[in-house]
C-alpha cells in the first residue's frame, strides 16, 4: 500500500503519483495497523544539535525556477495533470522536394546536357513524365516546396525531346534532298 505525503490519501493500485495534487507516492514502511502512525511526521533532517530546533522554519524562497525538494513544495490546487507532449516537428523546418520533382530536374539536366552530344530522347521522356506526375502531387499539398524543381525538369526535358525530334525532322529532309 502506498500513501500520499501531501493529502494523506492511501492507493491499493500500482499507482506511482497522487491522482488529486501529483505528489510522488510513498511506500508505507510502518505496521499497517498501527494508531499512532502519522505519515507528516518527519525524522530530524540534521544530526547538527544547534540547527534542529530550527531546521522545520521556512526558509527564504528559491528563486524562480530553482528546484525546490519535494517535500518543501506547495501542494496542488487542482487535479494533477500530466504535462503537454513535445512537438515532433519542428515549426521552422523546412521540407525537401519530392523525390519525383528532383527526379525529373536531374533527369532534364542529363537530357540538355547529354543531349547535345548524342540525341538520347530517354532522359528527357523521363523529365517530363516524373515533372509532370510531380506536378499533380503538388495539387494536393501546395505547400510543399520544389515545384520548380518539377518546372524546370518538365522544360528541360521538352527542350531535349524539341531538339531530338528537329534532328530526326532534319534528317529526313536532308535525306530526301541529297538521297
Amino acid at each position: 500500500m502506498k500513501y500520499c505525503p501531501q493529502c494523506n490519501r492511501q492507493y491499493h493500485d500500482g499507482s506511482t503519483f497522487c491522482t488529486d495534487d501529483g505528489s510522488l507516492l510513498r511506500e508505507e514502511l510502518s505496521p499497517p495497523r498501527d494508531p499512532n502512525w502519522d505519515p507528516r511526521i518527519r525524522g530530524p533532517q540534521t544530526d547538527a544539535a544547534s540547527e534542529q530546533p530550527t531546521q522545520w522554519l521556512p526558509r527564504d524562497p528559491p528563486a524562480p525556477g530553482a528546484w525546490v525538494p519535494p517535500d518543501e513544495r506547495a501542494p496542488m490546487t487542482g487535479p494533477w495533470q500530466p504535462p503537454p507532449a513535445p512537438a515532433s516537428v519542428r515549426s521552422n523546418a523546412k521540407l525537401p522536394p519530392t523525390g519525383l520533382a528532383t527526379a525529373s530536374f536531374v533527369c532534364g539536366g542529363i537530357a540538355v546536357l547529354f543531349g547535345m552530344f548524342c540525341p538520347m530522347p530517354i532522359p528527357g521522356l523521363l523529365a517530363v513524365i516524373f515533372g509532370l506526375i510531380a506536378l499533380s502531387q503538388y495539387r494536393e499539398m501546395p505547400d510543399r516546396p520544389g515545384r520548380g524543381f518539377a518546372v524546370a525538369g518538365i522544360v528541360m526535358g521538352a527542350i531535349n525531346l524539341a531538339i531530338i525530334v528537329l534532328l530526326i525532322l532534319l534528317s529526313g529532309i536532308f535525306r530526301g534532298a541529297f538521297g
